[in-house]
């Protein structure tokens, strides 16, 4: 580090969190022309121009050492320009098709991320030192998404963040594995494809979007056979039917987002260690930040 800032860890990873989130909740976009044109402007790469851009976006002046600190140890490794193609040639999105289909609460549509729109792509990343950087990203072009709604709002997607936040419970998949939470089946459709997995039970608690997994999607999995769904409330599962011997693999991935999904993390943690085994959980890095914030908050922490 080239500089010390007068602020604790916690302090700067808090500092740049509030910021991120308050630029997020509004338009989040760098804008595509301003971009290309300061590039050829400067001659400087897309990714340099446009991570620039979001330090100004996210109000950082660095002139000033402390936000000069910010952009420096937390902006500029958090952001990356992404290529399209990289996730367009996922094997689940080669795979699978999505008819514009909707039934009761339940619809599937598809989205759009416009050329240097920035969002979350992946878990924090969380480094020895005790920082917790936001791993943001944008796409130079125009990147189309599946999206699974409930009642209009956003249930599921293929966006960048689901599919990196994913790489490390596939990998870890193995044997008889459990999870609970449906979805758009992409984390049913990898753990699958692995030889060393030899069945998937998925506990899903909405009847009505296990219809429509099992008519629309479940058809077009190669790995088909492995499955077995079941309809219960995860909790219900877990007290009354779960036995940690007859499986090898658990996670866990029924929330929308980590402010969504925090009171659940905490609550499986509690009925992890009771059971003495392992679980892995969606966005675990988001979830962790999301826990410690509610426990300075309740502790009356600034």
């Amino acid at each position: 580090m080239t500089a010390r800032s007068k602020r604790t860890v916690p302090e700067m990873n808090r500092e740049i969190l509030i910021r991120l989130s308050r630029f997020l909740q509004g338009k989040a976009d760098l804008g595509e022309k301003e971009v290309r044109t300061l590039a050829q402007e400067v001659q400087l790469p897309l990714q340099t121009v446009a991570c620039i851009m979001l330090g100004a976006c996210l109000g950082l002046d660095t002139e000033q050492t402390e936000d000069r600190i910010l952009m420096e140890q937390y902006v500029q490794p958090g952001f990356r320009l992404l290529s399209v193609r990289d996730y367009l040639r996922d094997s689940y999105r080669q795979t699978i098709h999505f008819p514009a289909a909707k039934s009761g609460r339940w619809a599937f549509e598809e989205k759009v991320f416009e050329p240097f729109e920035v969002f979350v792509r992946d878990d924090l990343l969380i480094l020895d030192d005790g920082r917790e950087i936001p791993r943001t990203g944008a796409f130079p072009e125009r990147f189309p998404y599946p999206t699974v709604l409930e009642d209009g709002r956003e249930w599921m997607t293929l966006a960048p963040v689901e599919i990196e936040t994913m790489r490390r419970p596939i990998a870890e998949a193995k044997g008889n594995v459990l999870t609970f939470g449906l979805g758009m089946g992409y984390y049913a459709f990898h753990v699958c494809l692995k030889s060393e997995v030899k069945c998937l039970t998925i506990v899903e608690k909405d009847a009505e979007l296990i219809r429509l997994f099992r008519e629309l999607i479940l058809p077009q999995f190669p790995g088909k056979e492995k499955i077995r769904i079941v309809c219960a409330d995860a909790y219900e599962f877990l007290e009354k039917t779960y036995r940690p011997e007859q499986f090898d693999s658990v996670f866990c991935d029924f929330w929308r987002d980590a402010g969504d999904g925090t009171e659940h993390y905490l609550r499986l943690r509690k009925i992890e260690r009771r059971y003495r085994t392992r679980f892995l959980y969606w966005a675990e890095g988001l979830l962790r930040q999301q826990a410690s914030l509610r426990e300075q908050a309740e502790d009356g922490q600034p």
